[in-house]
């Protein structure tokens, strides 16, 4: 028996995969999806260009990403780089530094094994955040 594994969502409960009604993983996608734009339509253009180039930068870097080389290559001041990552840390949704001074987490990659590894098309492998 083949299943179509494509439209079905699962939960992990220790060992074993749980499936998710399709109308609960809806309503819960819809919402998470509802959110996210919700959040992101609270960002400008400059915070735009902050989150994207950490995300790249961590990408090729592989090391926690500072306020000073994203002032440094963006020629954005260290200052209001950093009011930028206070935003979006508070955000929850696009950034984290878990020392306070280094971004490890930045949407959708994460330094730090999440266990959820992906794999580019370029074959560079990152953990998922």
């Amino acid at each position: 028996m083949k299943t179509n594994m494509d439209r079905k969502m699962f939960m992990g409960i220790g060992r074993f995969m749980i499936p998710i009604p399709q109308i609960v993983s809806k309503r819960g996608l819809d919402k998470g999806a509802s959110g996210a734009r919700a959040k992101a339509e609270l960002l400008s253009e400059e915070e735009r260009q902050v989150h994207c180039f950490v995300v790249k930068k961590m990408a090729v870097a592989k090391e926690p990403i500072t306020a000073e080389l994203v002032s440094e290559e963006l020629g954005i001041e260290v200052n209001r780089v950093e009011e930028i990552i206070d935003k979006l840390e508070g955000l929850k949704t696009f950034l984290y530094r878990s020392d306070g001074k280094g971004i490890n987490w930045a949407y959708p990659l994460s330094l730090d094994n999440t266990g959820h590894e992906i794999t580019a098309s370029t074959g560079e492998r990152f953990f998922a955040a």
